[in-house]
């Protein structure tokens, strides 16, 4: 599992978090090492000459009025009077335990300069009490209270909220800056999927920061090129197909002429090539229909019944009783509905044929509805396609695997052809494998309006 995340939007904002809590800490230790403990230095000095004073005036008095004495100051500094003042000291190490970091800090450097007759200076804090400390004088033990420190925290209560609200206040700022950054990226994004997809994607905004308008008019250019190249290729294939036209339709009424009086294998081998070529220069115009339909205006709707629609494809396919055993139709119920006719027969008649030239019988033909989509399959028992192929086989000029392909010859525009139309209708073609073997090709459309 990666912890570091993959979207630029969230390595900037996982980087300005990082740097923003970076700084805060950097400042509250700086705050700690040049404020707050100079501060202690300068209060535990003032605190020990404080002390001293007192010692030196409780040394003074009679012993029999220290206390007394003791009591009245403590009173006045709000501690409890006399109560607990003569208690056994807890030990050092429990007292550290109790005891801030900066108090502890506080302490050692009154205990560093004060002189006392006792050796080892005594410190306690009950609860809810100030620091006291411990004086001997001529054998007698007394508890005096000590002026605490302003705050007995390394950093203010208030300066954490407020360095927390600020940070949280620049990382919304950041994410607010990072996401209009991140719109025309997106843009971009969604742009060149379309395009992959065969889509025509409208020109980008060429606006914003230099950076992004300097993509996004890279982006365009790129776009208007390939459109030209298409457009070209369209071109070309269309030209020629219809050139070629011409000759075939001549080489055909040639073979007609000639039956009877040449070599009849001779006469069915070029009728076979005749109609091998008359197949491909219609793929190629179908290609170039296709390809003119990805960003072009629908093909207007009509009420059709599919089940009919898929029998009439099926006899253009089909010329004798041999080939219709072959094929096997398990068409549902399906109601009357608007489709576009002619891409939906081209769609048909391309899988109807790419099932028949390259894989095996039987072909089952099914037909269906759920949930407002149109499937319709075709699926054979041939050697099918691998899956690691399927994006390939859907790309014009591409042809399947060898065991698939090997059969009969194609140009390879079968299945872009149905891609394309697919694409035009917000459809999708699935080209799955099937169970027992071959290849399923299933049709997703759906239906925006259904008549009954």
């Amino acid at each position: 599992m990666k912890v570091w995340p993959r979207s630029l939007f969230q390595r900037n904002m996982l980087l300005i978090a990082v740097l923003i809590v970076v700084a805060q800490v950097s400042s509250a230790v700086l705050f700690r090492e040049l404020v707050m403990k100079p501060r202690v230095r300068q209060s535990a000095q003032s605190a020990a000459r404080h002390i001293e004073a007192l010692q030196a005036g409780l040394a003074a008095l009679p012993q029999s009025q220290r206390q007394a004495f003791l009591d009245r100051m403590n009173a006045h500094a709000q501690a409890p009077a006399a109560q607990g003042l003569d208690a056994a000291p807890a030990p050092q190490a429990v007292i550290s335990r109790r005891l801030s970091p900066l108090e502890q800090a506080y302490i050692d450097q009154i205990s560093r300069v004060l002189s006392t007759e006792g050796g080892q200076v005594q410190w306690r804090r009950e609860p809810g009490q100030p620091l006291a400390i411990q004086i001997t004088l001529e054998g007698a033990h007394y508890w005096m209270t000590v002026p605490g420190l302003v705050s007995s925290q390394g950093v203010p209560r208030t300066w954490v909220i407020g360095s927390v609200i600020t940070a949280l206040l620049a990382i919304w700022g950041a994410w607010l800056i990072q996401r209009r950054l991140n719109r025309p990226l997106a843009r971009v994004i969604d742009a060149a999927q379309a395009l992959g997809r065969g889509e025509r994607v409208p020109a980008l905004p060429e606006d914003g920061p230099s950076e992004i308008a300097t993509v996004a008019k890279g982006f365009n250019e790129m776009a208007a090129n390939l459109a030209n190249h298409e457009r070209e290729r369209a071109l070309m294939l269309a030209g020629l197909s219809h050139d070629l036209r011409t000759p075939l339709t001549k080489i055909r009424l040639a073979t007609e002429m000639l039956q009877g009086q040449g070599d009849a294998a001779l006469l069915a081998s070029v009728d076979r090539s005749i109609d091998g070529m008359a197949h491909l220069l219609q793929q190629f115009m179908d290609f170039t229909r296709a390809s003119r339909e990805v960003g072009a205006p629908q093909e207007p709707l009509l009420q059709v019944d599919v089940n009919d629609l898929v029998r009439e494809t099926l006899a253009m396919c089909v010329l004798d009783d041999a080939g219709a055993a072959d094929v096997r139709l398990s068409l549902g119920e399906v109601p009357q509905l608007n489709l576009p006719v002619h891409a939906m027969r081209r769609i048909l008649l391309n899988l109807l044929v790419n099932a028949q030239r390259h894989g095996r019988p039987p072909i089952d033909v099914v037909t269906r509805v759920a949930q407002q989509r149109l499937f319709i399959e075709v699926m054979d028992r041939g050697p099918g396609i691998a899956a690691s192929a399927v994006d390939q086989v859907k790309r014009p000029f591409a042809q399947g695997n060898e065991a698939r392909s090997h059969m009969q010859g194609g140009a390879g525009l079968g299945l872009a052809i149905v891609e394309r139309i697919a694409q035009a209708h917000q459809a999708r073609l699935d080209l799955l494998h099937r169970e027992g073997g071959g290849l399923l090709a299933r049709l997703d459309w759906p239906l925006n309006e259904v008549s009954s």
